[in-house]
């Protein structure tokens, strides 16, 4: 049958194959497994610092990466073949590493991430409030919160028929009440500890909170009063009059400061009164200016005038107990958008609310999951353990019994944690190795021990939920696989013996050579003093190595009588000192290093080949990895033969052409 070549379909059939639905085309196919154009660049982009830098690189080189590729491709197929993703060795780093890293991805997706945006997008909201506070100490006794929290109850009872600025005047503990009734003013909720700006965030203008909200400083009772959109920062400028240590010339200070005012109303540049009168320095050397502020940083009293202020309008004269101040407005602007302020806003959720909310996703984590510690198992395994040592200092598993171990003693919905998994865990975590087993550290350690339960067992469907994680896991185990699988049938395969070292060493023997080397010994001492008193010895008769034995400092030489043996001249200064020495020649005392130094040249050495026994170090590491190369190759293409390989030539070409057009 004659076959009639016709140019114009066959272009058209590879333009139909590149393009049309080949916008992502086969690249390559390895036995039934297929490498897209999308994948090999998403593959190459990863391996060569992004898509521009992958989109310059030369065609050459995407032909050597394919090649990589493929490679790579082929021995993963026969790992999978060979059943080494089932290996228990695997299994076991596979289990750590995916609950490892997933764990770290799902905390920055589900923790870190919407708390960030939730403190980012709760900005966007100043919120008014006041306050009752009934102080507690930090280790308060259950008693002591009680009556707390009684008494801050009592304050909620009295509300809707007291004022609350009374309320807060008579109970509120916080020393500023008597003056401000409570009110801290406006504010942005991330401003204040989580649970207190939790529970501002959920009230409306004129509710109060039902139940005393609980933070480190006590029980506080919450009413909010108003809420309004962030009125952004302000930047002003200041001058500074302090009162002096006696207080007795306020009025003088309070005269001079209102008389500063009326000339500033009156048209006299700020920046000349800020110079002539201001004692701030740090200011002082700016013209006064201060920087941004948010409401928050500023006391209520001086935000509300500040915000109420025109740019470039001045304040009255404002009393502190240290001064007065005369501030003036210079700019305003808004809240950033997320972007501008994304890197500052991450820091400081994660100074502020990330503990926080981290510790109440895993407490959700752990009602989740069903995590509950099992005590009769727990005080079961304490009557077995020796209290006087720690984690670390023997093998748990080896005390306990087989159906100790096997006794679930965190229960766990999925995958109960056993008495084993305790052992494992506390005799390989660093944090947990120096617990003494007594029977209240097992009750610490299984404690501490049931978060991690929640949040591996959480982790276990990591992937399912994240399949750029599920990738990131896949790329790893391949790793693996391949690791595993080219010691198998690479490093332990590439045949190296004595009679092969020989035959290769005796075929490239002159790639083995000692360069000029000299012979030397050396005196060295960390004072001139001491290098004299060798020198006059050696001066003396007295034998050079027995003197450098008796005298030299430098570390690992005296033992050896100062000898360094042979070095190739331009090993170091010492050495191409003593190369232009004649033999048994000996120096006088010259500074070296942080000391003194006396060498004796003892023998030179010509440039010449290396014996076999001199060379075997290199001949061995030079042959292993020949051996290993020639091994590989021989291993790929029996792969190729196994798991036959296509290439689509037509493809590659059209790499990274994708988002260039869609970018125009």
């Amino acid at each position: 049958m004659t076959r009639i070549f016709i140019p114009g379909v066959s272009l058209f059939i590879v333009i139909l194959f590149i393009g049309c639905g080949a916008s992502n085309p086969i690249l390559a196919t390895i036995g039934d497994e297929k490498i897209t154009l999308r994948s090999f660049e998403d593959s190459f982009v990863k391996n060569n610092g992004g898509w521009d830098t992958s989109a310059a690189i030369s065609f050459e080189d995407r032909q050597k990466f394919l090649d990589l590729l493929v490679k790579f491709k082929l021995k993963v197929k026969e790992a999978r073949a060979q059943g080494l993703e089932k290996d228990s060795a695997i299994l076991s780093e596979m289990d750590s590493y995916n609950t490892s890293v997933a764990q770290s991805y799902m905390i920055e997706k589900e923790v870190v991430e919407p708390g960030v945006q939730k403190f980012y997008d709760r900005k966007k909201e100043e919120i008014r409030a006041s306050h009752i506070i009934f102080h507690l100490q930090k280790n308060a006794t259950p008693e002591d919160t009680l009556m707390a929290y009684i008494r801050a109850m009592n304050a909620i009872d009295q509300i809707p028929s007291t004022p609350f600025d009374s309320l807060a005047a008579r109970y509120s503990e916080d020393p500023k009440a008597k003056s401000n009734y409570g009110d801290l003013g406006f504010f942005t909720s991330d401003k204040m500890v989580p649970e207190f700006g939790d529970a501002c965030f959920l009230l409306k203008p004129g509710e109060y909170t039902k139940r005393p909200i609980r933070t480190q400083y006590g029980y506080h009772v919450v009413k909010v009063t108003a809420r309004q959109p962030n009125s952004g920062s302000v930047r002003i400028s200041h001058i500074l009059l302090r009162f002096n240590e006696s207080s007795s010339d306020t009025v003088a200070v309070r005269d001079t400061a209102w008389m500063i005012y009326k000339r500033l109303k009156s048209g006299v540049s700020f920046k000349e009164m800020v110079k002539k009168y201001s004692q701030d320095p740090r200011s002082g050397a700016n013209n006064g200016d201060m920087g941004f502020y948010e409401r928050g940083r500023i006391p209520p009293e001086v935000a509300n005038v500040l915000y109420d202020l025109q740019i470039d309008s001045i304040s009255e004269p404002m009393r502190f107990n240290y001064g007065y101040h005369i501030f003036q407005l210079t700019e305003k602007k808004g809240l950033p958008s997320f972007a501008e302020m994304q890197k500052d806003i991450k820091s400081q959720y994660e100074q502020i609310r990330y503990q926080y909310e981290y510790k109440n996703y895993v407490e959700n984590l752990k009602i989740q999951y069903r995590v509950l510690i099992d005590s009769t198992v727990v005080n079961m395994l304490i009557s077995k353990l020796d209290t006087t040592k720690t984690a670390d200092s023997e093998n748990l598993k080896d005390t306990l019994t087989a159906e100790m171990l096997k006794t679930t003693v965190i229960n766990c919905t999925g995958r109960p944690f056993k008495v084993k998994d305790f052992a494992d865990k506390v005799t390989t975590t660093n944090e947990y190795k120096s617990y003494r087993l007594t029977p209240a550290n097992v009750w610490v350690l299984v404690t501490k021990l049931v978060d991690v339960v929640a949040l591996e067992q959480h982790a276990r469907h990591a992937a399912e939920r994240y399949p750029v994680l599920a990738q990131l896991l896949q790329e790893y185990e391949e790793g693996t696989l391949l690791y595993r699988i080219e010691q198998d049938e690479v490093w332990k395969k590439a045949v190296v013996n004595d009679s092969l070292l020989r035959e290769y060493y005796n075929a490239h023997m002159e790639n083995y050579r000692w360069s000029e080397r000299v012979n030397f010994a050396e005196i060295y001492t960390k004072t001139d003093s001491v290098v004299k008193a060798a020198y006059k010895k050696v001066k003396s008769g007295k034998d050079f190595l027995d003197v450098a034995q008796e005298y030299t400092n430098r570390s690992g030489y005296q033992e050896k009588k100062g000898v360094w043996g042979f070095q190739p001249f331009t090993f170091n200064d010492l050495s191409l000192k003593a190369s232009t020495m004649a033999i048994d020649s000996i120096t006088a005392p010259f500074k070296f290093e942080k000391g003194w130094s006396i060498i004796k040249a003892l023998g030179k050495d010509s440039a010449h080949v290396k014996t076999f026994e001199e060379a075997m170090p290199e001949v061995a590491s030079t042959y292993q990895e020949v051996a290993s190369k020639q091994r590989e190759k021989e291993w790929v293409e029996a792969l190729k033969k196994k798991y036959p390989v296509t290439i689509n030539k037509e493809a590659l070409p059209e790499a990274f052409k994708r988002k260039r057009v869609e970018s125009q």
